[in-house]
């Protein structure tokens, strides 16, 4: 029989029995698990905020652009929609930031929208020594040419056709004003799929901002 310990006499303390190799491999697999999981959420929810983000801007640069309208008796303007190629159209015409100066008043951060980024460089080698469309043509959306018929000056009156007339024309070619984009993402920013429109944010003709629908045309 063991005598049990004398008093004062202290008892070793018991040494902490540390991890095995197999039970460190499985934290680091739930671990890893768990990173896997969460990394692919936090993505979709940043892209959402941007996609959010560029949305909202579009609907300032609609405020800015209904403001041109309202000074200029509705006459639709001219603008070039690659303002780094001024040959662009055959003749001069200002970029979508210089038309829309005297209402944004330098505050030019509402046409660089949060995902730009020039998705295919090598399509045109213009694009090589850029990153985004806002470092090359100041603005990450583009106008929509087909407005740029209506403000030709009209020989007869020496003025820029108006608005209404360009959504009249618009209609009576099938593409009413809800599906007639005035301006756009430059490139689908906002999802993985390269090729699929519906990545582009737009701002269409009665001034709402959704997802971009390819213009269909009424047989």
């Amino acid at each position: 029989m063991m005598n049990p310990p004398s008093v004062g006499t202290s008892i070793p303390a018991a040494r902490p029995r540390a991890f095995t190799l197999v039970e460190l491999l499985v934290v680091i697999g739930i671990i890893a698990l768990l990173i896997g999981i969460l990394v692919p959420v936090l993505g979709n929810a940043r892209q959402s905020a941007q996609r959010t983000t560029c949305a909202a801007q579009l609907r300032d640069i609609a405020s800015l652009f209904q403001m041109y309208l309202n000074d200029h008796k509705q006459r639709v303007p001219r603008v070039n929609p690659l303002p780094s190629l001024p040959d662009f159209l055959g003749y001069p015409a200002p970029g979508l930031v210089e038309v829309l100066e005297p209402y944004h008043r330098g505050a030019t951060g509402v046409f660089r929208c949060p995902s730009d980024r020039i998705i295919n460089p090598s399509s045109d080698p213009r694009l090589a020594s850029f990153t985004t469309y806002f470092e090359r043509e100041g603005t990450s959306y583009e106008y929509n040419v087909f407005f740029n018929a209506f403000a030709v000056i009209d020989k007869e009156t020496g003025i820029n056709k108006v608005w209404g007339a360009a959504i009249a024309d618009s209609a009576e070619r099938g593409i009413p004003a809800e599906r007639l984009p005035v301006v756009h993402d430059m490139d689908p920013f906002h999802h993985k799929e390269k090729a699929n429109p519906l990545a582009k944010n737009c701002l269409y003709a009665d001034w709402h901002v959704a997802a971009y629908e390819m213009p269909r045309r009424n047989r």
